[in-house]
């Protein structure tokens, strides 16, 4: 049976993993460039990869694999995870914004009284 690993939170490296991450830094820019990310993308793949040097020497059965196809796995892995969150925010509209494609119609445009939803509301004079 397979052994599952908890998440791992991000501590102090010791002195061999500082070197172990120096030694490959130059993974992260690699990584960054092959996918043609911009410098805001740095500090989401930064603290996988430093969690993947803690991952690397924590678990030995890892070594059967290069340490850097490991890192580019969890940097993959860390960018994907920000892209779907990202996704879930809200964004917002501006009801001054064109609709593409209509000649500069604004969504405030297409709004009239007749179309809003509400419930109106009594106010009573006590």
């Amino acid at each position: 049976m397979e052994k599952r690993h908890a998440l791992a939170t991000l501590r102090p490296l010791s002195e061999e993993a500082r070197e172990l991450a120096r030694r490959n830094a130059q993974t992260i820019e690699r990584f960054l460039g092959h996918h043609r990310l911009s410098d805001d993308w740095y500090d989401v793949v930064v603290f996988r990869y430093l969690l993947t040097v803690q991952n690397w020497l924590d678990r030995p059965e890892l070594h059967r694999y290069a340490f850097s196809t490991i890192a580019w796995r969890a940097m993959s892995s860390a960018v994907s995870n920000e892209r779907r969150k990202q996704q879930r925010r809200i964004r917002t509209v501006s009801l001054d914004a064109p609709v593409p494609g209509t000649d500069g119609l604004t969504l405030g445009d297409t709004l009239t009284e007749d179309n809003l939803y509400y419930v109106p509301y009594r106010t009573e004079v006590a």
